[in-house]
């Protein structure tokens, strides 16, 4: 920042602002990536087999991805009976995958291991493809290659087929819910209480944010809402003492970090998690939450940078602001009071979102094209500030 304005001794020009080592802001779902880690596939598990039973299974050199910033044990669910089906682990690379079948197999030969639980298992090399297609069954016209998926146009001459709906269902979201609500009603859920959270938690970090010409606002709000609905629902399981085995804070805290790392959630929608799990300041930046994250409501699409100083972005902010305060028309105390505008809340962007379009049914708009509104709104306001003859 010291570099951008010489000390505070003057504004930017235009392009220095706009350049990309020192613009804070973009498009939070860009961020996330496609995957090429090795995967292997556990075939045949138990129904109430556990996320430890795994990682015993697999053996203390197993070489998983980290922990930390993503999730290797993806213990595949059907959303709507709660049904589990088989297991994927994601390694560091092909050959660690390689070597877990490996020696799977020879522990096999020699008669130790093979077995999960009271079933004997299979073992094999898998791929994302195979992962990404169980992970999300109801992507129709979806071709995957990758981890990323290949939209294929819909078919004119087919009638029966609708083209692509999404990579999930809303009644894929209802039902995750609903077995958790009422696990005497599900017979799997019963089984295993905490299938469905894991389930979430695959969603969220597997889902391929990065399409947004082919999500909708629509698609994530039903998803995040799904989140903070199971969120809560843990958080009473876990005051009440249901069960400490499945559903523990060990479990709560996973959750609450896949939904607070997960790329397509907006700042505003991350401080909902951050609000509902009690969450201290501290931890929440650290795991990539915006400052003042509940006032970022203008913007639906657009975040800040990860690794760029907080006081950077802050300084965009504040100019943003206050420029656009300074265009507001003076209004008379008495006016104010009549129109009960001392009532309202600070803005961190000001009155931005009065100039962000919002075309009718903007609500089923993909990201990429609301975004394009967003940016259009935060160039105009720079163009005006750092161009005064704009003004």
């Amino acid at each position: 920042l010291r570099a951008l304005t010489s000390g505070g001794s003057r504004l930017p020009s235009l392009e220095e602002a706009l350049d990309p080592n020192n613009f804070p802001f973009i498009e939070m779902c860009r961020l996330g990536r496609e995957d090429s880690f090795g995967v292997i596939k556990i075939k045949n598990i138990p129904y109430g087999v556990t996320r430890p039973e795994i990682l015993a299974f697999l053996g203390r050199n197993a070489r998983i991805i980290n922990e930390q910033e993503y999730e290797p044990v993806h213990i595949v669910m059907e959303r709507v009976t709660s049904k589990t089906l088989d297991c994927y682990v994601e390694f560091i690379n092909l050959n660690e995958a390689v070597n877990a079948v490996n020696r799977f197999e020879t522990n096999r030969a020699g008669n130790r291991g093979g077995r999960l639980g009271s079933r004997h298992v299979e073992c094999e090399l898998s791929s994302q493809e195979q992962l990404m297609k169980d992970l999300f069954p109801k992507a129709k016209n979806v071709a995957w290659q990758g981890s990323t998926p290949i939209i294929i146009p819909n078919d004119p001459n087919d009638r029966y087929n609708s083209g692509f709906q999404g990579f999930i269902s809303k009644e894929e979201l209802v039902m995750l819910v609903k077995h958790v609500e009422a696990p005497q009603r599900s017979p799997f859920s019963k089984e295993c209480p905490q299938r469905p959270f894991e389930c979430l938690i695959s969603t969220l970090l597997k889902y391929p944010w990065y399409m947004v010409d082919h999500i909708t606002i629509n698609d994530r709000y039903l998803l995040h809402k799904a989140t903070i609905e199971l969120i809560k629902l843990l958080k009473e399981r876990i005051d009440s003492d249901t069960d400490p085995v499945n559903l523990n804070n060990q479990l709560f805290k996973r959750v609450w970090r896949a939904a607070l790392k997960c790329p397509g959630f907006t700042p505003c929608m991350k401080d909902d998690v951050v609000y509902v799990c009690d969450i201290d300041d501290r931890t929440a930046l650290e795991l990539g939450v915006a400052p003042y994250a509940v006032w970022w409501k203008p913007l639906f699409t657009i975040g800040h940078k990860p690794d760029i100083p907080a006081d950077t972005l802050m300084w965009y902010i504040a100019i943003i602001r206050e420029h656009l305060d300074r265009k507001k028309a003076y209004v008379s105390l008495a006016e104010r009071a009549a129109r009960n505008e001392g009532n309202e809340l600070p803005k961190l962007f000001g009155d931005l979102d009065k100039l962000i379009e919002r075309p009718e049914g903007w609500w089923n708009m993909t990201l990429g094209q609301v975004a394009r509104f967003e940016w259009t709104a935060i160039e105009q306001v720079l163009r005006e500030i750092l161009t005064p003859a704009l003004e």
